[in-house]
């Protein structure tokens, strides 16, 4: 999202509980909230103390369009501003309350939380999205709280926004990468736009020098070929046709994240001939995000976890689930922006496609060590809403014990719990993984979204 996310500050506070410190607090969390990353800061230039008040900043507020609302309780306040201000606006909410001072045995000073249980209460019953953070301004308990909760909010924007190329459909037999599009759609708000793999393949042919040109050079940017197992005859020239004529596609049909029928017909010699795993990868890491193997859901979650992370997610299957360690791993698809540090990473034959060593083109390398969390999104047993598995650990140094993008992972939980989860709650075989520990932003998108959240840690 290239424009700042808006915020709609909110400082409120009732008649009877003013008192003289208070407009410098608000000044104070203002100049606070305009210091945080990527966010621009709009609302009163005085605490509201009115319902007047409000409704003539709801007015304001109904032209400037904010994308969150910050409601921060100075004092106790009026509890009918922020469900109004929240159901017109149709934006999530931040309850922002703080610590206490003491009365030392006389007049309650501020109410600040009761104020935010209060609207908590407002907030669950109406079902309107919302985040507590409870700190001083200024502090870094504060910039951390709340910069978790912008973080999810404008990842929830972005889902309402979504819009998903699949390009030729889900692979054959892969049940896990099936889609209920108007379920995915009603719920958490992606849209599905389908590409034939025919068009891609057209566009691909008819492509200018220029255009293949400029393919080459990105993804000759990201890795070089492998001076004796890399692409043979013509591989290298259709994976960069491959690469251009999908970035083209994507601007065509308006869509901004990629889920791709990899196999079989990008492989079969009839249609196009070569292995598509590095295609993807480097789609993903010049900010096309692009799931393997027609994997809809998966395409949401690598889209969920780079807003989160700020990273480039890694679209895996876990091969490995027992002793001290577990191992992510895909074909050679990874985005090359997280190898490990010091790994060698070249455009080679696949492995695995014709026995290996055939057809081009996979980016091999493993990836970097570091804290993890891997998450799943998929559908609950029936079908009639979406879950999410959550499991946390540490990636360790890892060589390419395996041709691919391998990783292994100490979980936090051990593999025995991981794999009792996976198995006996039926959860798809494909994951994304982000780097770092994001199990408070998942549980926040998680209960704002009515997800069903499984945690394994």
């Amino acid at each position: 999202m290239n424009r700042k996310f808006k915020i709609g500050y909110l400082p409120l506070s009732k008649v009877n509980w003013t008192n003289a410190t208070l407009e410098g607090q608000r000044v104070k969390a203002e100049e606070f909230l305009k210091s945080l990353p990527g966010v621009e800061v709009i609302g009163p230039d005085h605490m509201l103390t009115l319902e007047d008040e409000a409704v003539a900043q709801l007015g304001a507020f109904e032209e400037s369009r904010p994308d969150v609302l910050v409601c921060h309780f100075m004092t106790f306040s009026l509890g009918v501003v922020p469900p109004m201000m929240a159901q017109r606006l149709g934006v999530p909410v931040v309850l922002w309350s703080m610590k206490e001072p003491d009365p030392n045995g006389g007049r309650l000073q501020n109410n600040s939380f009761c104020a935010a249980n209060m609207n908590a209460h407002h907030m669950y019953r109406l079902h309107i999205p919302y985040f507590h953070v409870h700190a001083e301004p200024g502090t870094p308990e504060a910039a951390e709280a709340m910069t978790k909760a912008i973080t999810v909010a404008r990842t929830m924007k972005v889902l309402h926004e979504m819009r998903i190329g699949l390009i030729g459909g889900r692979v054959p037999g892969f049940y896990t990468s099936c889609c209920s599009e108007m379920l995915l759609r009603r719920l958490l708000g992606p849209e599905v736009k389908i590409i034939t793999e025919h068009e891609v393949f057209t566009v691909a042919q008819n492509l200018s020098d220029e255009e293949v040109a400029q393919a080459k050079k990105e993804i000759l940017e990201d890795s070089p070929c492998h001076p004796t197992d890399g692409p043979k005859g013509d591989q290298f020239e259709k994976a960069a046709r491959l690469y251009g004529a999908i970035v083209k596609s994507k601007r065509k049909f308006m869509v901004d994240t990629l889920a791709m029928r990899c196999w079989p017909e990008v492989i079969l010699n009839e249609f196009y001939g070569i292995a598509v795993c590095s295609t993807i990868g480097h789609l993903t890491n010049h900010g096309h995000l692009c799931a393997c193997e027609g994997d809809i859901y998966g395409a949401v979650m690598m889209r969920i976890g780079q807003e989160i992370s700020g990273e480039k997610p890694f679209f895996c299957d876990l091969i490995i689930c027992e002793g001290d360690y577990g191992v992510t791993w895909h074909c050679g698809a990874a985005p090359c922006a997280i190898c490990k540090p010091g790994a060698e990473h070249t455009l080679r034959c696949s492995a695995t496609v014709e026995g290996g060593g055939v057809k081009g083109v996979t980016d091999e390398f493993p990836l970097k060590p570091g804290r993890v969390t891997l998450a799943r999104l998929g559908e609950k047993r029936d079908g009639d809403g979406f879950r999410m598995l959550v499991c946390t650990g540490t990636g360790l140094d890892t060589d390419l014990f395996v041709r691919g993008n391998p990783l292994k992972i100490k979980f936090d939980a051990g593999c025995e719990a991981v794999r009792e989860e996976v198995i006996e709650n039926g959860w798809e075989h494909h994951y994304a993984l982000m780097y770092g520990d994001h199990v408070d932003e998942l549980k926040a998108l998680c209960r704002n979204l009515d997800i069903e959240l499984h945690l394994v840690r």
